[in-house]
């Protein structure tokens, strides 16, 4: 029982909680304070005790209510801001329950940040729809722009399929590691005929390791294996043994390090093209008359500027990140080089260093991307291009993040309806044709394929917005921006650019302006003449005698 009084007010009745005086024995005797002698309780209103044989038993504090009908009911305290929950809570853990509610504080604080942020920023995020518009607009007036990704698409498969098969397995760059002979350079023989002991161990854990200590048969990395070899059992220090190390059937050298740096580029080249050539459509596209826009071939002029002026700009930024990879590759080996000698603190060490990595080649790979539509944008090497863009990203910081949080959200949302309308013509494409056919296995492929038609026209998209804004940065930097059906400005970006134009333009304008002002002033001035001259004669008209008929 609860000490003191208390008043309460029911959920859904009238109540007040009684004392016991006013509890009549037929509705509650047995929850009287005599019965809890030992508890000390004064004037007991609330109660929250139960008796084992009741049927219903509060989980909280409860009164006798004056509803004839209802004997209790669970109520809140007058005051208490939460509500007591009908039935008990959902979360029994009551420290759990103080985590969710703080978490929830949490989420209301975010949730006021954001539609502060939201309400400062509604310019910039005005400003990114017109820009995703104008990249939307882009698309459907270059439509052939979309098969550049399944042509790379092809070209790469066919790359990997034919020359790194040959290089791997006809040149054996993926070396097998000989046992007992070398076919190859004789400077590279003892890479391979000591790459494990040769000698027989006495136990199995001496040459396997345990989880703690290496083995001597896979201290290394290609690791081999260990066989007993029954047969040639040897005396070693008065044990005999018969343990026995098998080399690896793969190994690496510096041959498959060079052709892999050389994969690495190849791959980073590949991407570095298609950004560039669809970066250059855009600028194409951008800079275009609006009455022309969409009557040119912005791609074939764009591979020509590529291949013609930046191809060594663009393979010295797929070189930079092909670095980036082949150290994160390196310290991946080195990783498993560490598992072999089981030092647990150095593969911690590793995989962190493989983390940073992994973050500045993001931030790299970001950086070239940019980079190289400065080059489609300016002409500039990639040195100077990569510069300008930094400078560009940071000057305009809160644009560029406005950008790329609708670009993602657009782009998430674009691979959703692409991947579930695939799936979903799909399934009643199979249906009408086959409707005996099971539909997983297809409803499967169609799904992935939805997915990578997704992934392919979302980042096309995605491309062509970065580039748009970076169009508009430098319209607006420069002062280059012209309007109208003459100019070049999209139309959805305009009101962003109305003060951008050229200085000539400008006072084009100022004076077109003051000449209209001064044509409407004549002609207001002409008109009022005619009125007044229209007044003066009826004047007069009136002060004439009037002759009347003899």
């Amino acid at each position: 029982m609860v000490r003191g009084k208390v008043e309460c007010k029911s959920n859904s009745h009238d109540a007040t909680c009684y004392g016991d005086a006013a509890i009549p024995d037929s509705r509650g005797p047995l929850y009287t304070a005599a019965n809890y002698p030992d508890s000390n309780l004064v004037q007991n209103f609330c109660r929250n005790p139960f008796q084992d044989s009741d049927r219903y038993k509060a989980k909280t504090i409860w009164c006798f209510t004056q509803d004839p009908d209802v004997m209790w009911q669970e109520c809140n305290p007058i005051g208490q801001i939460r509500p007591v929950c009908d039935g008990g809570f959902d979360v029994n853990s009551e420290e759990l329950r103080i985590v969710l509610e703080i978490l929830a504080y949490v989420l209301w604080v975010l949730a006021f940040i954001y539609c502060i942020a939201v309400c400062c920023l509604t310019n910039r995020i005005r400003l990114a729809i017109a820009v995703n518009k104008v990249a939307s607009v882009f698309v459907v007036q270059t439509p052939t722009i979309l098969v550049l990704p399944a042509v790379q698409a092809c070209f790469w498969d066919e790359y990997e399929l034919v020359v790194l098969s040959d290089m791997l397995f006809r040149d054996s760059l993926l070396a097998r590691v000989p046992d007992g002979y070398w076919d190859g350079p004789a400077n590279l023989r003892f890479l391979w005929v000591n790459y494990v002991p040769k000698t027989v161990f006495a136990t199995y854990a001496e040459a396997y390791g345990t989880a703690d200590t290496p083995g001597q048969c896979t201290g290394t990395w290609p690791t081999g294996s260990v066989w007993k070899d029954e047969e040639g059992c040897e005396l070693i220090n008065g044990t005999m043994g018969c343990w026995k190390c098998s080399q690896p059937r793969y190994g690496f050298d510096w041959r498959f390090a060079v052709s892999f740096f050389v994969y690495l580029w190849n791959n980073a080249l590949n991407i570095a093209l298609g950004q560039i050539i669809i970066a250059g459509a855009v600028v194409v596209w951008f800079f275009t008359k609006n009455t022309n826009k969409g009557s040119k071939n912005a791609i074939r002029r764009s591979l020509h500027m590529v291949f013609r002026y930046h191809l060594g700009s663009v393979a010295f930024g797929a070189f930079i990140i092909a670095v980036i990879q082949f150290i994160r590759y390196l310290l991946k080996y080195y990783e498993q080089q560490a598992k072999a000698q089981k030092n647990r603190v150095l593969v911690l060490i590793l995989k962190v260093l493989q983390c940073l990595i992994w973050c500045f080649e993001k931030c790299v790979k970001f950086l070239n991307k940019n980079a190289y539509i400065q080059i489609a944008l300016k002409g500039t090497n990639f040195c100077t291009s990569a510069k300008k863009a930094f400078f560009l990203i940071l000057r305009n910081a809160l644009r560029f993040g406005t950008v790329a949080i609708l670009g993602s959200m657009i782009h998430v949302i674009g691979i959703m309806f692409i991947t579930a309308g695939t799936a979903v013509l799909g399934y009643f494409t199979l249906s009408g044709l086959h409707p005996a056919m099971a539909p997983a296995v297809p409803m499967i492929i169609y799904i992935i394929l939805g997915y990578v038609v997704g992934r392919l026209f979302t980042s096309i998209f995605e491309l062509a917005v970065d580039t748009t804004l970076q169009c508009f940065l430098c319209c607006e930097e420069m002062q280059i921006a012209e309007m109208g059906p003459d100019g070049f400005v999209p139309p959805q970006l305009s009101p962003w650019l109305d003060k951008s134009q050229p200085p000539e333009k400008v006072e084009e304008q100022e004076e077109e302006k003051e000449e209209e002002e001064e044509s409407e002033g004549e002609c207001f001035a002409i008109l009022v003449t005619a009125k007044q001259d229209q007044k003066d004669a009826t004047a007069v008209g009136n002060s004439l005698p009037i002759s009347t008929p003899s």
